[in-house]
């Protein structure tokens, strides 16, 4: 029994929930006893809630007792990665500076959660404010991946991607603003989706930039399906919340992909991929040719749409060229008597992580942080000059014109499988985009994308991303679920029993 609840899906666990053969108590008390046992060697966990999660299953337990059923998540384990806030638990972002706030409510993803009987139980390791690409800090240390303790999970939902992939959580949340889900999905073997901007709400969290989104990981993508119909829908405490009703999910999930018009890029005319991958992510493309898809090649360039990579460049030089003797005394971490300030930002429709008093307040403690931020805090603010601002603009315009040739588009997520985690706090990745080379553009135009599993490369897993237009996340996940019938569908690191 142990082992089918381990890797069962969030379906097949809320249908013995329903049946009365799986009591939500009996389930959360086998899933943080996976995590207490995982937490030495993994590190997948910032915070682990534990007493409180089973007070909260045992709530459930009784809801459901009386036929109080809230839907398809009540009774089912939960972790959110710690760019969330919520309620009575540590929420941090990945640093010392706000290790000691822990919110009087939950941020919007918790509460949807929460009322969908979902159990939260802890918070997933990530880097500092979700902006380096190793799920690593001065709280926890260093999430490692699975399936080879030695290499990255990703970042920076790279806690909630090894989480689900190790079989602690049947389920997680992570955030993306340059790719964070759907990288740390493909090098750790899960489904993640990113959806539209503004789809779900950044209320209540460490938001990065203004095009990031918070959106779900599991193994199955009916899964993620499930978890984003919780947590998507209008906002008004967010003003970057899309207004209206969030799209059905379900009712084209079985509708396969027969005369769907797939772009396929193995490069974007200019990444150079590790070979390997791309033989294994055509295959996937040719499997939906083969259930019926009008598959044909994406010609021509499309850049990477950073207009501040030179600073990033010189930030990622100076971190892995010095060494950092970082005091990690806990017991300097700042009491925040008035968060408000955390919380009134979304109303302006900005991240908080771009707001001047979250910089104020970083710049006041930058002892505290991680050593990219210490060198980001420190120095002023990027501003885009108006040339980079038209580029991107530009390339925006010119990528959105693919959907008006195709309904997706498909390329590897990424160029590699998952780096070795390098000394220090350097970047494991070749280039200044740190992984993002695939996956940023879907942010700057808007659109939602997700990865699949395609395959194992030297004992590694190897991602299928797929891009959608601007709004239209059912059919990126109907074009994920009839690949899920074809292809290696969910994976098991061997390390992990």
């Amino acid at each position: 029994m142990s082992d089918e609840l381990t890797w069962a899906s969030v379906e097949e666990l809320g249908g013995m929930i329903a049946r009365g053969s799986l009591s939500p108590v009996e389930l959360t008390e086998h899933f943080l006893r996976r995590i207490e046992s995982a937490q030495p060697s993994l590190r997948s966990f910032v915070t682990i809630a534990g007493e409180r999660a089973l007070s909260h299953a045992r709530e459930a337990e009784r809801e459901i007792a009386h036929g109080d059923v809230r839907g398809p998540l009540h009774g089912i384990p939960v972790a959110l990665k710690d760019e969330l806030y919520t309620e009575g638990i540590a929420s941090t972002g990945g640093s010392l500076a706000f290790g000691r706030f822990i919110p009087d409510h939950d941020g919007t993803v918790a509460e949807r959660l929460r009322n969908a009987g979902a159990i939260i139980v802890g918070k997933t390791n990530l880097p500092e404010f979700c902006s380096w690409p190793r799920s690593k800090n001065r709280l926890a240390g260093e999430a490692v991946n699975p399936w080879d303790r030695h290499r990255i999970p990703g970042a920076s939902s790279g806690g909630s991607a090894a989480a689900v992939a190790a079989g602690l959580v049947p389920f997680a949340i992570g955030g993306d603003g340059g790719g964070s889900i759907r990288i740390p999905a493909s090098l750790c073997g899960v489904v993640g989706l990113f959806p539209t901007p503004g789809r779900v709400s950044n209320y209540g969290s460490y938001s990065l930039v203004h095009n990031s989104s918070l959106g779900p990981l599991a193994r199955s993508v009916r899964d993620v399906a499930l978890a984003e119909a919780a947590i998507a829908g209008f906002d008004p405490r967010d003003a970057a919340s899309l207004a209206g009703d969030a799209p059905d999910l379900f009712t084209s999930l079985k509708d396969g992909v027969r005369d769907l018009r797939i772009g396929w890029s193995p490069d974007f005319g200019w990444i150079d991929v590790q070979p390997g991958i791309v033989p294994l992510v055509e295959a996937a493309v040719e499997h939906l040719a083969a259930l019926g898809a009008r598959v044909d090649v994406i010609d021509g360039r499309i850049e990477h749409p950073w207009g501040d990579g030179d600073a990033m460049a010189q930030i990622q030089e100076v971190v892995a060229g010095t060494e950092w003797t970082l005091d990690d005394d806990t017991a300097q971490m700042p009491e925040i008597d008035d968060p408000s300030w955390m919380w009134s930002v979304f109303s302006q429709g900005i991240a908080l992580a771009g707001s001047p008093a979250f910089r104020q307040f970083c710049q006041a403690h930058l002892s505290l942080l991680a050593p990219q931020s210490q060198l980001m805090f420190a120095a002023e603010p990027p501003v885009p000059s108006p040339d980079d601002v038209s580029f991107q603009e530009d390339l925006a315009a010119r990528f959105l014109r693919l959907f008006e040739r195709f309904d997706v588009l498909c390329t590897p997520t990424m160029s590699v499988v998952a780096p070795t985690a390098p000394a220090g706090w350097a970047t494991p990745y070749p280039d200044r985009y740190m992984g993002t080379n695939f996956t940023f553009i879907a942010n700057l135009a808007g659109c939602p994308a997700a990865s699949i599993p395609c395959g194992l490369l030297d004992g590694m897993p190897v991602g299928l991303q797929v891009i959608g237009p601007p709004g239209d996340e059912p059919t990126v996940l109907q074009v994920l679920a009839a690949y899920q019938t074809v292809g290696p569908g969910p994976l098991r690191p061997p390390t992990v029993s």
